[in-house]
């Protein structure tokens, strides 16, 4: 019973030493880390720009900003390293839109549109336009841009891939208030106009 409880304690022991100082050895120094954090600032520069589009203010509730990183001198080369985010915020937080994989339906995209907008054929190119802001298309990519409504749905593609075609669906009720937004990865020829 003793040789039980002694090899019980032992390995409690161990146990305990172990995690410690496993700890212990993951925990960087005060002075490294402030060393480090001097090494990223003087090597990251981080812009804000407000997106003051007309489109984006008469359509969102919030403000949209663009980051620009620009990450340099890392490993001695002279190129730089440039993210681009956009990002809105919504008063309580910051975050990045909702992004579009396959079929992806965007409810915080919806959320986001004001009570008041109406879509219809005179504010469907301000639509189009908020798209190019918050959803911007890859320069290396050829421009395959269209919109039209169709059996009382709006859809602005944004990509073309053979004969398929992708973008957005924005459901509308009778007045034209949006209901909903969704993202399609194909539209067949048909279903253009």
């Amino acid at each position: 019973m003793v040789g039980t409880y002694k090899n019980i304690v032992g390995k409690t022991l161990m146990g305990i030493f172990l995690l410690s100082t496993s700890s212990t050895f993951g925990q960087i120094d005060i002075d490294v880390s402030n060393r480090l954090d001097n090494f990223m600032s003087e090597s990251r520069e981080i812009s804000y720009n407000e997106i003051t589009s007309e489109s984006v203010k008469n359509i969102l509730k919030y403000s949209v900003f663009h980051i620009l990183q620009e990450t340099k001198n890392i490993y001695g080369k002279k190129e730089k390293n440039i993210n681009e985010f956009i990002v809105i915020d919504t008063g309580e937080k910051v975050t990045r839109f909702e992004p579009v994989k396959s079929n992806t339906n965007l409810p915080e995209l919806t959320s986001y549109i004001q009570d008041a907008f109406v879509l219809n054929k005179d504010t469907a190119p301000h639509f189009q336009a908020l798209l190019d802001y918050i959803y911007p298309i890859a320069e290396w990519k050829p421009d395959k841009r269209e919109f039209f409504q169709k059996n009382g749905k709006w859809y602005f593609l944004r990509d073309a891939y053979f004969r398929s075609k992708q973008g957005f669906e924005i459901t509308v009720d009778s007045k034209g208030k949006i209901t909903d937004i969704c993202y399609r990865m194909k539209w067949n020829e048909p279903n253009s106009k």
